[in-house]
């Protein structure tokens, strides 16, 4: 694989409550890379929404779930 670019984002239905880190940047076959999710609640309760990690060649999707409880 070498190198890919890749975008890193919530899908359009996920609350603004979550942020990733990077967005958007290139992946190594060679060296792993942290993704920093942060969730900063604006109501009391559980939310959820999906990440999606984009290259040319996959698309991979995680649930993620923030609680204030």
């Amino acid at each position: 694989m070498g190198y890919a670019d890749f975008r890193a984002a919530f899908t359009s239905e996920t609350p603004g409550d979550f942020t990733v880190v990077p967005s958007e940047g290139s992946l190594s076959s060679k060296e792993g890379i942290d993704f920093v999710v942060k969730f900063k609640p604006t109501n009391p309760g559980a939310v959820d929404g999906y990440l999606v990690i984009d290259t040319e060649d996959m698309k991979k999707t995680w649930k993620v779930i923030g609680s204030t409880a």
